[in-house]
């Protein structure tokens, strides 16, 4: 099976969101949300009402600011990443089968084994496999067919376990 493409900029973050949209963002901003109550708690004197409305604004802003900053960051990153990559802003032709996917790019017959893929996971949107936590390879499903979704699935199924 061939798969030809080109990722837009745009599809690139969605797809680096798809991949951020985990339980562990959550837990970590429940934790610091926790620990910044738990801060205004203990160091304010319970006495004075306009310190503890003081400290709770504070604790707020400071939260908010951390969730602006991870965001931007990541959208900056995002960016970063396609801009400075070979691979990302160009046509690729993907060929699946049995064995792996291997990168069609004129030049460059890269091979991916299906033993090198650690988990997936797909939206309406794309396909990411994940090589390691951190590094994914995107595939968006507008570049597939109905047979070909199918068929990616059943790979997808038999060689890798779902994230």
């Amino acid at each position: 099976m061939n798969i030809t493409y080109q990722l837009t900029q745009d599809e690139y973050l969605k797809a680096v969101n798809l991949h951020h949209k985990t339980g562990k963002r959550v837990f970590m901003l429940a934790f610091y949300a926790i620990l910044a109550a738990l801060i205004v708690i203990v160091g304010t004197d319970l006495s004075n009402t306009r310190e503890i409305i003081t400290n709770m604004i504070a604790a707020f802003f400071s939260i908010s600011f951390y969730m602006l900053f991870v965001r931007m960051l990541s959208a900056y990153q995002a960016k970063n990443v396609y801009q400075k990559s070979t691979t990302l802003p160009n046509e690729v032709t993907l060929h699946i089968s049995g064995k792996g996917i291997k990168l069609d790019k004129n030049s460059n017959n890269a091979s991916i084994p299906w033993s090198a893929f650690s988990q997936w996971k797909n939206d309406e949107r794309f396909y990411l496999l994940y090589t390691n936590p951190r590094r994914f390879n995107v595939i968006p499903l507008r570049a597939m067919s109905a047979l070909q979704k199918k068929e990616l699935d059943a790979y997808l199924r038999k060689y890798i376990s779902k994230g």
